[in-house]
């Protein structure tokens, strides 16, 4: 089984990818369309420019860009999760650290949220501390979703 964090850093190691594959493609194609443009007429220099931004809209560089910040942002704030279901040892200590401005606000809880943080300080506090193990890691996966999903409904970007 992979694990979350593991699969978390694949999906920023693929989006980084896919960017830098689709950079160097456009890099590739400007060059070679500029080229043209340069031995070219007026009539059809504006055909190649509409080409260009037409081959730069396919490539969808803008969202490569918007996936590659939120692969970053959930796989930046993941390992910090992680951190701290490392650091601390009681499953209380784990959620004061997540609740200390790192995931929720205290002025932006509720009982919901309260059930969806404990649940995932439980599953730091057993991955880390009580058995580093498959079950232990889909555990903690779910809680993780949970906790990813109540931060999209409060408005966070992740």
């Amino acid at each position: 089984m992979t694990h979350l964090l593991h699969e978390v850093k694949e999906e920023l190691d693929w989006a980084a990818r896919e960017l830098q594959s689709a950079e160097q493609e456009f890099a590739l194609l400007e060059a070679r369309l500029r080229g043209r443009l340069d031995q070219s007429g007026d009539e059809e220099r504006d055909t190649l420019i509409r080409e260009i931004k037409e081959r730069k809209r396919a490539l969808d560089l803008d969202e490569l860009y918007a996936i590659l910040a939120r692969a970053t942002r959930r796989f930046s704030l993941l390992a910090r999760v992680y951190e701290i279901g490392a650091q601390h040892e009681k499953t209380e200590d784990i959620v004061t650290a997540l609740t200390d401005g790192l995931l929720f606000r205290l002025d932006d809880m509720d009982e919901e949220t309260d059930k969806v943080i404990f649940k995932a300080a439980e599953a730091l506090q057993t991955y880390f501390h009580v058995h580093f193990s498959d079950e232990s890691d889909a555990v903690l996966r779910d809680a993780w979703l949970e906790v990813e999903q109540k931060l999209r409904d409060k408005g966070r970007k992740i």
